[in-house]
């Protein structure tokens, strides 16, 4: 693929910046962003040189972010790494878990395949509500291991341990204080998943509530305005709870 000198040039600064500085905004880069509006080539010329890298652009509003592609070993993160960025005690159930809860969160933000999210945020107590009704819809599965091997995602080793887990634990020299962090209660499940989405500037926390960042919510937008790699787990666990059931949320 040839593309031309000047527009080639121009993706690369963008794409730069974007590595440097996490993104590309046009109050900041208002030619580059010109340019990036009003000539497909350096669209194309962006989006090619991304997918080299392994990398796929995405937008929200007036800035472009990037978000490592599947199995991206350079700019993504290994399963290692990610517990070890979740803190100690946590395994594979452990991490597994919060990748539920995240999956949780996002249903809890967007509906079906809506391209925007529908509320500005989500109170903490809800988001644990929501996981408790979705793990005990999961419980209700016949098969539950044959579904995880669908989906490829071990939904039993999920809900065997957020079932183990009480709501909330206390400290053992403190038995007034609520432990805050962890894998021994839900509670301090839903808070290392707030606190890793943090650390990945993914959401953000504010008077026990839980925010998107606009780089979220651009990579949100990408995932379901691209049917090639739209996410079925997704779906499926926002399908929980309310196949048949007539419960209250």
């Amino acid at each position: 693929m040839k593309f031309d000198r000047e527009n080639l040039g121009t993706a690369l600064e963008m794409l730069h910046c974007m590595l440097a500085e996490g993104s590309i905004a046009r109050k900041d880069h208002p030619k580059e962003f010109l340019r990036y509006d009003q000539e497909a080539e350096v669209r194309e010329a962006l989006e090619f040189c991304a997918e080299k890298h392994g990398l796929l652009v995405c937008r929200y509003n007036d800035a472009l972010y990037l978000s490592p592609g599947v199995q991206n070993r350079v700019f993504g993160l290994s399963n290692a790494e990610i517990r070890s960025s979740l803190g100690r005690g946590f395994n594979n159930p452990g991490m597994y878990t919060v990748f539920f809860i995240i999956h949780v969160l996002i249903t809890e933000f967007y509906h079906e395949s809506a391209y925007d999210a529908y509320v500005e945020k989500v109170a903490k107590t809800n988001l644990l509500a929501a996981v408790e009704k979705k793990i005990q819809a999961m419980g209700a599965i016949q098969d539950l291991e044959k579904t995880g091997e669908e989906y490829q995602f071990n939904f039993k080793i999920i809900h065997d341990l957020w079932s183990s887990l009480p709501a909330v634990e206390f400290k053992k020299d403190d038995p007034d204080e609520k432990k805050q962090w962890g894998v021994s209660s839900k509670s301090t499940l839903i808070n290392e998943t707030i606190a890793f989405l943090e650390k990945n500037q993914l959401a953000k926390e504010h008077d026990n509530a839980v925010y998107l960042t606009p780089r979220c919510k651009a990579i949100i937008r990408e995932v379901y305005s691209n049917r090639e790699v739209q996410d079925a787990i997704t779906l499926f666990i926002d399908g929980l709870g309310h196949q048949g059931g007539d419960g209250d949320a």
